[in-house]
C-alpha cells in the first residue's frame, strides 16, 4: 500500500488541494486548541491549518512522498508540526495524550480499520473529541474519489458501533460535492461523525 500511496505523491500537485477538508475545518473552528493527531494526513493539508490556528500536531502516514510534501507546505505556510511514518494499523499513540483524533478520507480494510480506531482510541484523552469523515458505500455510485471495494468504505450504523465507547455528539450520512485537487472532484456519498470520550 506504501508503494501505491508514494506513487499518486510523488508529482508536485497536491492531488487533494492545500485547503482543509471543509468539515474537518468547520469541526475544529469549534474547539479550543490543544493537542492533535491526524492519522493519514497524507500531503498536510489539514495538519497545516490546524497548525495555523494553534494546535500542536502529530500528523501520521505510510509515504514517505506524503511526508516530503506536507512539511515542504508546511515551511511554505511558516508552521511547523511532528509527522510520523508509520503503517496506520499498527501505530501506538501515546495512552490519553491528544485532545482531538481526526481521520480525514482514512480509508482501510474493515479489520484493519477496526484495530486502527481501537488503537487510536487509547491515545484520546477523556474528554477529547473523535472525528471522522469519509465515503459510504454509496459511494461506489459516484465517480469522485475512494476506494472501489465496498469492505474499504463505511456507514454511519458502523461507526456508531465502532466507537461504542464514546457519547456520539454527530453522526450523519450526506450528499456533498467534493472540490479537493484531482482525486476528490464531483458528487460524493460521505458520512461525518464526532464522538466525546467519557471523562
Amino acid at each position: 500500500m506504501k508503494e501505491m500511496w508514494n506513487q499518486r505523491y510523488q508529482g508536485e500537485e497536491y492531488v487533494y488541494g492545500c485547503a482543509p477538508n471543509t468539515h474537518f475545518k468547520a469541526f475544529l473552528d469549534g474547539l479550543k486548541p490543544g493537542r492533535l493527531l491526524l492519522p493519514g494526513e497524507g500531503e498536510g493539508r489539514n495538519a497545516v491549518y490546524a497548525a495555523t490556528m494553534g494546535w500542536q500536531v502529530t500528523a501520521m502516514d505510510y509515504s514517505e512522498e506524503a511526508q516530503k510534501k506536507a512539511l515542504a507546505l508546511a515551511e511554505k505556510n511558516q508552521v511547523s508540526f511532528d509527522y510520523q511514518l508509520s503503517p496506520i494499523e499498527s501505530f501506538q499513540p501515546e495512552a490519553s495524550t491528544y485532545d482531538v483524533i481526526a481521520c480525514v478520507f482514512l480509508h482501510l480494510p474493515a479489520e484493519a480499520r477496526h484495530q486502527a480506531y481501537e488503537n487510536l482510541l487509547k491515545g484520546l484523552k477523556p474528554g477529547g473529541h473523535f472525528f471522522v469523515t469519509g465515503f459510504t458505500k454509496q459511494q461506489l455510485q459516484y465517480s469522485s474519489g475512494g476506494p472501489k471495494n465496498a469492505d474499504w468504505l463505511f456507514s454511519a450504523d458502523e461507526l456508531e458501533k465502532e466507537f461504542g465507547g464514546l457519547t456520539i455528539l454527530h453522526n450523519q450520512e450526506q450528499i456533498i460535492t467534493l472540490d479537493e485537487g484531482d482525486f476528490h472532484a464531483g458528487e460524493a456519498s460521505i458520512v461525518e461523525f464526532v464522538g466525546l470520550k467519557p471523562e
